[in-house]
């Protein structure tokens, strides 16, 4: 296990989700409230609706200034936004306009569907003129984007914004077939930030551990439980589970954590590539467990798995120091395309 030599901790979580439910009638799919909050947000936090932006951006928007502002960022603060589809609705409808003849296409949609953009936008209203990055990685953009953003941190950046934004991928149509046929999950949508600082200053959790791991047997489940177990003691750890991730290695890894408890929240933001994300910063919120400690099991392509091992602080309360506090990651295997 290589070990960083810093510790790093977590302010200001921000978790903006839906999840699409189904009303008894199967034929018919009704969104939960949500748009009248992230439109709500962005006027609130920007003075305007950014007519000009899409509404990914805004999405990211709402998102992650609300999150910059409780931080109190400075201007020299970094930003990594994660997103597995980036504007995808964006792209679907310029295509369907230049190629396809379907309307006109808007001057505006070929500079929002650049990847880079809503991190643009958020970095100009944060007033943010650190590092910026947009990560895209599939299922694990947002396990990239917190390594790349605790590599900055541990090299000497003090606070990095660090967030996984993504739209609904389906359309009510094939939401509709999906369910009149029983199948698959049901999707969503969200925008989750949080910022890492090595400051203890006001921190709702401490980052412990990030692992790596490619194609693991049971043996490697049990003795990543058997290590948790030895740091939760008699504390209870809650477990939670991204898109993706089956049953056998979360049973080989409670097998061994005799106080460990489900945590799910898919429920509430529904399956999307960042939804991680969403259930990162809501659980090290306040609508998550007010102590213990509190781990996330990802899942990528090929067997590729991300473990993250939180610990929720009392920021009212000096935290010892030593290197015992310092986090740490594995990597069993590196990926390409970063």
């Amino acid at each position: 296990m290589e070990t960083l030599n810093t510790a790093i901790y977590v302010r200001a979580p921000i978790a903006l989700g839906r999840r699409y439910t189904f009303r008894a009638t199967p034929h018919s799919a009704t969104p939960d409230p949500f748009e009248q909050s992230v439109v709500d947000s962005v006027q609130e936090l920007c003075g305007q609706q950014l007519r000009q932006a899409s509404r990914f951006i805004r999405l990211a928007a709402a998102g992650a200034l609300r999150c910059a502002q409780r931080a109190a960022l400075p201007a020299s603060s970094g930003l990594y936004l994660a997103t597995g589809l980036g504007d995808h609705n964006t792209a679907a409808r310029l295509f369907a306009q230049s190629h396809l003849g379907q309307g006109r296409a808007s001057p505006f949609d070929f500079v929002n569907v650049n990847s880079n953009t809503a991190s643009y936008y958020i970095a100009r209203m944060a007033g943010l003129k650190g590092p910026n990055l947009t990560i895209s990685q599939g299922a694990l953009s947002y396990e990239w984007a917190l390594r790349l953003a605790m590599t900055a941190v541990c090299a000497g950046l003090t606070y990095a914004l660090v967030g996984g934004v993504d739209e609904r991928a389906v359309t009510r149509q094939e939401l509709k077939r999906r369910f009149r046929r029983g199948r698959g999950q049901p999707p969503g949508e969200g925008s989750g930030w949080l910022v890492l600082t090595p400051d203890r200053c006001h921190a709702h959790a401490r980052l412990l551990e990030m692992r790596w791991l490619e194609n693991p047997h049971t043996a490697d489940w049990r003795a990543i439980g058997g290590r948790w177990a030895q740091l939760a003691g008699a504390r209870t750890l809650y477990l939670s589970t991204g898109p993706g991730v089956r049953r056998q290695p979360v049973t080989a890894l409670m097998r061994d954590l005799p106080n460990a408890v489900p945590w799910p929240y898919l429920v509430r933001c529904g399956h999307y590539p960042t939804a991680a994300a969403f259930g990162i910063a809501e659980s090290l919120g306040g609508a998550g467990p007010a102590s213990g400690l509190w781990a996330h099991v990802s899942a990528g392509q090929r067997g590729q798995f991300v473990l993250t091992l939180w610990e929720r602080v009392d920021h009212d309360t000096p935290l010892p120091q030593g290197p015992e506090e310092r986090a740490s990651f594995t990597a069993c295997a590196l990926y390409s395309g970063v």
